[in-house]
């Protein structure tokens, strides 16, 4: 008597044909948790500046992330834009003049293309930091020379 009970408890829990059927309930539970989860640790920002492999940038504390906008690389050896070197240290150093021909005119073309659109004229300058700060002024010099008015420099953060 008692297995009789207990097998038309089970035929009438799975139905006529025996088949298993989950609660949608908590799985679609489950899966709103989930999807919360997954939206809260999303970040949106990603990386916007990837510096050069030979280049040392310097540790920062800051906690703001830089914005986009028109970047100079400063190498060991070379000031470099958009991966094409644009002027050797060793070639400029030993002149006088702060002005750097070469940066002056690739600027001065950035800046021309930015003056069509509200961006701000921005340079974000990634420096090793093993360069001379007579290098830096020099790029900055010819930066503003070229009508770049507001100066980032790129640092790491501690990961």
């Amino acid at each position: 008597m008692f297995a009789a009970g207990v097998s038309r408890r089970m035929a009438h829990a799975g139905g006529e044909s025996g088949t298993f059927r989950p609660q949608l309930t908590s799985l679609v539970d489950v899966m709103t948790i989930l999807l919360v989860f997954l939206i809260k640790s999303f970040s949106v920002e990603g990386t916007l500046v990837t510096p050069s492999p030979d280049l040392e940038l310097p540790n920062s504390t800051s906690k703001k992330n830089p914005k986009p906008a028109c970047s100079v690389e400063i190498t060991r050896d070379a000031v470099v834009a958009e991966g094409n070197v644009l002027a050797k240290i060793s070639d400029f150093s030993a002149v006088d003049s702060m002005l750097i021909p070469v940066l002056y005119d690739w600027m001065r073309l950035q800046n021309l293309k930015c003056k069509d659109s509200l961006r701000l004229r921005e340079v974000l300058i990634q420096a090793d930091r093993a360069t001379e700060f007579n290098v830096i002024k020099r790029v900055m010099y010819t930066c503003s020379k070229a009508g770049f008015t507001d100066f980032s420099v790129l640092a790491l953060g501690a990961e």
